[in-house]
């Protein structure tokens, strides 16, 4: 409920929801690390902690959302919470992110056993990049998925 008051609903998320049966359709069949076809995880009281079904549709909305500096509540998600190392890297609530001279980059990542995702905005230029794959997050592969994330976003700086 929270989900869809504070976050879907407004931000007109129509395919963001906990409730796998109401996008059963949209949904991508998970896969194992040796390729083959897996159950989706139930994660009952931990849902927010990696049982939000999504879209890359929804997730863009999501990002652009986070261009809207009058959203005070979305700013301070990207607020730094805690320092990783003395400038580059750092926490927010929710968000990874890289101090840069170009500006902030910010990194959120997550994976169950049937998939891995992954979303990367640019503060100043105000791009972003949205990765939804059903690479499991437990497979030998999984870090291609954040490295072709930031080779996009890459890509997109360099066409500016």
């Amino acid at each position: 409920d929270l989900l869809q008051r504070k976050i879907a609903g407004p931000l007109q998320m129509q395919a963001t929801t906990t409730q796998r049966e109401k996008i059963e359709n949209k949904l991508v069949k998970g896969l194992n690390t040796d390729g083959k076809e897996t159950a989706n995880w139930d994660l009952n009281v931990l849902v927010g902690a990696g049982g939000i079904l999504s879209t890359a549709e929804d997730l863009a909305k999501f990002a652009l959302a986070q261009f809207d500096h009058d959203n005070k509540a979305l700013s301070l998600t990207r607020k730094q919470t805690f320092a990783i190392t003395d400038y580059e890297k750092a926490i927010g609530l929710g968000w990874m992110i890289q101090n840069r001279a170009e500006g902030k980059r910010l990194t959120h990542s997550g994976g169950t056993g049937g998939y891995t995702s992954f979303l990367m905005i640019d503060e100043a230029r105000e791009n972003g990049v949205v990765i939804l794959s059903n690479v499991s997050a437990f497979s030998p592969e999984v870090k291609n998925i954040s490295n072709l994330g930031t080779r996009l976003m890459g890509m997109i700086e360099n066409e500016d």
